[in-house]
């Protein structure tokens, strides 16, 4: 059943999640996937067991994924830049340096860790991540990358067993880059936040409503490192 056959749950008061039998479409990429996305099966089953959950990769995503009914929420922290979205924010996380720790020590100052070999994430869109646009165009500060991935599934391969750094969201460390040592960024940046959004014509919809909501109760049952902030109460545009 497509998203638009769900207009017959338009009203809050008639809306029966156990009834539902609907797939629903997220974008998003590893740590978002892997953080919130079985959770929230988890949480959408229970409610509604003909729920069906086919997540597709966001990369740096596009406000036409929304318009054109490709997914139904993206997931990320790059919210596409259209009047047409909505968008909330989820959480924010820090960044931190991964290393094998059975390789090398964190680096002890910044001087250190520019001269390190630096391993990263260059999307399909040959888009790279934002931490890198921050460091370099933003501070100035040059690394020496020796190799990039398309996502960041590829990132621990390259830092097990070698001397190489990768600078990305410490709740990595959760997932993929379990095992792995961190350490604190030698320079101040800003935090990473992850948003929800989706389009304004869904804003109404009960059905798409209430998976906004469960994704919101996931994100505030979870007990992680991260820095949380306080999610708005309100949605607001995208553009």
């Amino acid at each position: 059943m497509l998203l638009e056959d769900l207009r017959a749950f338009a009203l809050p008061e008639g809306f029966d999640a156990a009834t539902l039998s609907v797939e629903f479409t997220v974008a998003a990429n590893d740590l978002e996937c892997n953080l919130l996305l079985p959770p929230l099966l988890r949480r959408l089953r229970s409610q509604a067991p003909g729920v069906r959950l086919r997540v597709v990769p966001a990369g740096v995503p596009q406000a036409e994924l929304l318009r054109s009914d490709a997914c139904q929420l993206i997931v990320t922290p790059r919210p596409p830049d259209a009047a047409d979205l909505l968008q909330r924010r989820l959480f924010s996380d820090r960044y931190v340096v991964f290393f094998d720790a059975a390789e090398r020590a964190a680096p002890a100052s910044l001087d250190e860790y520019l001269t390190a070999g630096h391993v990263t994430v260059v999307y399909a869109s040959h888009q790279g991540l934002d931490i890198d646009r921050v460091l370099g165009d933003g501070l100035g500060l040059n690394r020496r990358f020796v190799a990039s991935v398309p996502s960041f599934a590829g990132i621990r391969p390259f830092v097990r067993g070698s001397t190489l750094l990768a600078t990305l969201p410490s709740l990595l460390g959760l997932g993929l880059l379990r095992g792995l040592g961190t350490a604190p960024m030698p320079v101040t940046i800003p935090e990473m936040p992850v948003y929800m959004v989706w389009h304004a014509r869904r804003q109404d919809d009960a059905v798409h409503r209430w998976l906004r909501e469960q994704l919101l109760e996931v994100v505030d049952t979870l007990a992680v490192p991260a820095v949380w902030t306080r999610r708005p109460a309100k949605a607001r545009p995208a553009g």
